[in-house]
């Protein structure tokens, strides 16, 4: 994005009506792909601050944890009093709100539910001295607002009844799925207009800054369509013009034909898939073609970076300082100086991090909430869901036949979508090759993607992704499921295993809980460097469902197909650690395993 370094008044006409908003004034903000959203929301930062609000009286709330991070990148680059405003997402916010509100221990409960009752807090109006001081509430990405969320806003705005601003596109509206009940109908857009009429300030931006190649006007026009309100669209007919642009897209071919070719691309691109299955088939494409890559992860799925593991070596502390974390890291200057900052959440308003907080977080894979930086990937490969408010130099957007079951206007969302995720060139690629009798489908019992075989039969799945939860953290390898010296087995982990290896699995033991499906050690080059986690076990049970623990023939004897996502740190049992000799912390490496994995069975009978 272009539109102007953060402390330079380089913003357009459009960029500064609604900069230059007062800060009472409710405003809904149209903002397209590529035209300057987040850069605009940092400037209305800056001049509601010279207008006399002071940081804490500003609500800053965004509905995906990278959305908050790009703003809160942008932010720290201002030179104005608009980078002491913290933005958070809505998750977030919910939680501190009920903290701060109720009694109880919030984190257990899940996403939605927290999110349910603080929309109850705030109507029954316990939540009055929490939200006391919020004079103007800043939204982005206000098109995913939908069910639960889109209520806790309605709830938010009609209490507070003060000054917003709310930014979005109607045409990446891509979450309707999370709608829950049949009477959560309309949008956010329908609400504002229809709630605050003739007082709500409605202003577009219309510059793409994004796309160094113009976009086709053919898809432009799709974009304007597909942001008139719901009763005026036609989906079939807006599915059809969307796919017609689709179509018009330059094709790279076939991915297995072009796949070598994304060693020698300039910049970074993406491999955007219509789902997670698809993804699951690019990586393993590029895998056998030796391309690195990294396949983008859900929310709340995050890695632990293994550099962490030097924060806890060797230390009986129970803090680091500045300069011990600076030394230890070993990244470059500037993220290792983003990186402390980040951490500072943990510091208890001390200048050391608590290292009993940060091995809480690493248990839960809760530092996606501190935005840690991270080195871009060269190639990412997506789902299109999960590409929602990413950017890349290329996209090869991987082509496939549409569903009887699907929601016309929502593809069309998805598809416009991830066609203006490119900042320079846009490819298509060929649908993926039928392996007929095996295909791919997604299991309504584990909720994991997997590979069947078509017809009835003993064993009609093939296979089953692997994900991240997958491989045990409780224990340091070595010391449970297999007999080894943990100490060799960090070592190998830490100088052997890269990310992209292959990794089998193999039965260890069978029977070992009250858990129907065996336990499986993970070999590498033929070495055992961890076992599978109870997790792992409980989703094949419900994958094969039906099958008994003492029926050999029902599980596969070994697994193929996955591999190295990353070495990453995990957090687990702190007297197993100090008795394999790795600290009092319980903090040691782990491999995460990713990949569609494909079952090997034992000779069957006959």
């Amino acid at each position: 994005m272009s539109a102007g370094r953060i402390g330079e008044d380089r913003t357009t006409v459009e960029q500064r009506r609604v900069v230059e908003q007062p800060w009472d004034a409710r405003t809904l903000v149209i903002a397209p792909a590529g035209t300057g959203k987040t850069f605009t929301l940092v400037r209305r930062l800056d001049r509601l601050s010279e207008q006399g609000l002071d940081a804490d009286e500003v609500l800053v709330l965004s509905f995906s944890r990278a959305a908050v991070h790009e703003l809160e990148r942008r932010s720290s680059r201002s030179t104005g009093a608009g980078r002491f405003v913290s933005p958070r997402t809505f998750d977030a916010w919910a939680l501190e709100l009920l903290t701060q509100t109720y009694p109880g221990d919030w984190h257990l409960l899940g996403f939605d539910e927290r999110i349910r009752t603080a929309t109850e807090a705030i109507l029954a109006g316990d939540a009055e001295e929490f939200l006391d001081g919020l004079r103007h509430v800043m939204l982005d990405e206000v098109q995913d607002l939908v069910g639960d969320r889109r209520r806790l806003v309605q709830a938010l705005l009609e209490t507070l009844d003060t000054g917003f601003t709310a930014v979005g596109d109607p045409a990446q509206a891509v979450y309707d799925f999370q709608r829950r009940d049949a009477h959560d109908v309309g949008d956010v857009f329908s609400w504002l207009r229809d709630h605050y009429g003739e007082d709500l300030v409605e202003l577009s931006l219309t510059r793409d800054f994004r796309a160094v190649t113009p976009r086709p006007a053919g898809l432009l026009a799709c974009g304007e369509a597909l942001r008139s309100p719901t009763g005026l669209v036609d989906p079939g007919r807006i599915a059809s013009s969307v796919r017609r642009e689709l179509l018009d897209v330059p094709t790279a071919g076939a991915l297995q034909d072009v796949v070598t070719g994304f060693s020698y691309l300039d910049g970074n691109c993406a491999v955007l898939c219509r789902d997670n299955g698809q993804a699951l088939e690019v990586s393993a494409v590029l895998h056998a073609a030796g391309i690195g890559h990294q396949l983008q992860r859900r929310s709340g799925d995050d890695l632990n970076p293994r550099w962490l593991l030097e924060l806890f070596r060797g230390k009986s502390a129970l803090s680091v300082s500045r300069d011990d974390f600076l030394a230890a890291c070993g990244l470059d200057a500037d993220t290792a100086e983003a990186t402390w900052q980040a951490l500072q959440v943990l510091a208890r308003g001390r200048d050391r991090i608590d290292l009993v907080r940060l091995r809480a977080l690493i248990a839960v894979r809760g530092l996606g909430r501190l935005r840690l930086p991270t080195p871009p990937a060269a190639v990412t490969v997506s789902s299109l869901h999960r590409a929602k408010g990413l950017e890349f130099d290329r996209v090869f957007l991987l082509d496939s036949d549409t569903r009887d079951d699907e929601d016309p206007l929502e593809q069309a969302r998805l598809t416009y979508m991830a066609m203006t995720r490119s900042r320079e060139d846009l490819f298509r690629l060929t649908a993926l090759p039928n392996r007929a009798p095996v295909y791919r489908r997604k299991s309504g019992e584990s909720g994991r993607w997997g590979l069947a075989r078509f017809g009835s039969g003993r064993r009609p799945w093939l296979g089953m992704a692997v994900e991240g939860h997958d491989i045990d953290h409780e224990f340091p390898a070595g010391a449970h499921g297999f007999s080894d010296d943990p100490g060799a087995v960090q070592r190998y982990l830490a100088e052997v295993v890269r990310s992209g290896d292959e990794v089998r699995m193999s039965v260890l033991a069978r029977d070992v809980d009250d858990c129907p499906a065996p336990l499986y050690g993970v070999e590498h080059q033929g070495r055992l460097i961890a076992v599978v986690s109870k997790a792992f076990r409980e989703a094949m049970g419900r994958h094969l469902g039906g099958r008994k623990a003492g029926d050999r023939r029902a599980w596969p004897a070994t697994i193929t197909d996955c591999h190295v996502e990353a070495v990453e740190v995990a957090a687990g049992s702190t007297a197993e650690g100090a008795r394999a000799g790795l600290g009092d912390h319980g903090i040691w490496l782990a491999p995460r395993i990713s990949g569609l994995s494909r079952f090997h069975y034992e000779k069957a009978e006959g």
